[in-house]
């Protein structure tokens, strides 16, 4: 088990039992918002000629109204010079959250922007096809596709493109061939 992983059990495990999941990862979130817009922020906290002070000092400062566990975490990564998992962290548990709750992640891939009514259809045939309660949409334009859509739910990939199609006509094309 990676350490990203470990670290977002432990969070998750002890914010649930605190009844303070959403809060967690929400402030989780805006933590990993923040890592990843200011810049130096991973730089700085990995350099080695800044004190483990100064950078407790700067988490304690940039992050006091975060959630406490969130916060506990936050300055336990530093003590342990690992801040810069933050991010895989907050992966780790908003996977373990969307478990939690039956949902998932979903983005679809479409040459052009669905209309709602149109992502509502295929959110309803994948959440019949995954078994998840719930599916945080998200509609991406991928002009590669040339027509279709591509479902990506987690790991998987339901792959109903043009492109997808045109590959395998190709493929089927070099295999006759090549009899």
């Amino acid at each position: 088990m990676s350490l990203a992983k470990q670290y977002a059990n432990a969070l998750f495990d002890v914010v649930n039992k605190h009844n303070e999941l959403e809060e967690a990862l929400t402030d989780l979130t805006e933590v990993k918002k923040v890592v990843e817009e200011v810049k130096g922020l991973e730089e700085f906290m990995i350099n080695p000629k800044i004190s483990k002070a100064t950078k407790l000092t700067t988490i304690r400062d940039s992050f006091k109204g975060t959630n406490q566990y969130v916060f506990n975490m936050l300055l336990v990564l530093t003590e342990k010079k690992q801040f810069s998992i933050v991010s895989d962290i907050q992966k780790e548990f908003t996977y373990l959250y969307n478990e939690h709750h039956n949902q998932a992640n979903v983005i679809i891939e479409s040459v052009y922007p669905l209309e709602e009514e149109q992502i509502a259809k295929i959110g309803e045939i994948f959440k019949a096809k995954t078994g998840y309660d719930k599916l945080l949409i998200e509609n991406k334009i991928n002009e590669s596709l040339i027509g279709g859509f591509r479902v990506l739910v987690g790991s998987k990939v339901y792959d109903d493109s043009v492109l997808l199609q045109l590959r395998k006509v190709k493929d089927r094309f070099k295999r006759t061939k090549n009899i």
